[in-house]
């Protein structure tokens, strides 16, 4: 009897080892439009300091880099943060407009004059900055003339990326 039980115990064992259970589980991945904008200011200040200055003006090429990352297609607007220049010294002119300034691509024919209303500087498509067309040059053409009194100027310049 004994010898019975054993072996209805080893039956037994070998029948709950024997069985199988399995289970599932899923989840969701959320996954965001992502966009990113990187300016690299390649170009310090800009001197007026010969009447040739003022009557031509000064185009700065290669004046900044701007690298765009996105998963999305995307556009690159700019503006001026305010529609005149701050004077930074006593006796500077204080009606110096944003459009003295003029903003490109690197390669492009003509400037954007700025003004508090942004301008379409380039569209592009999904990619990292590596990506053909998302890294990109700007230039910078300014132009006061004659009309501005001498002094030190500030304004601020607005690029913006959306999605497109």
């Amino acid at each position: 009897m004994r010898s019975w039980i054993i072996i209805w115990l080893l039956l037994f064992s070998c029948t709950v080892h024997g069985q199988s259970f399995s289970s599932s589980t899923s989840g969701n991945v959320d996954i965001y439009s992502v966009l990113n904008l990187n300016i690299t200011n390649l170009s310090g200040v800009v001197s007026f300091n010969t009447p040739n200055d003022y009557f031509s003006g000064q185009t700065i090429n290669n004046s900044a880099t701007i690298a765009i990352k996105s998963n999305v297609s995307w556009q690159v607007s700019v503006s001026a943060q305010s529609a005149y220049f701050q004077p930074m010294t006593t006796g500077a002119s204080t009606n110096m407009p944003a459009s003295v300034v003029g903003i490109r691509r690197n390669g492009s024919s003509s400037f954007v004059s700025l003004s508090t209303g942004g301008v379409t500087l380039k569209t592009g498509s999904r990619g990292n900055a590596g990506t053909s067309g998302n890294t990109f040059d700007i230039d910078m053409s300014l132009s006061p003339g004659f009309e501005y009194n001498g002094g030190i100027y500030n304004i601020g310049i607005l690029y913006t990326l959306t999605q497109q």
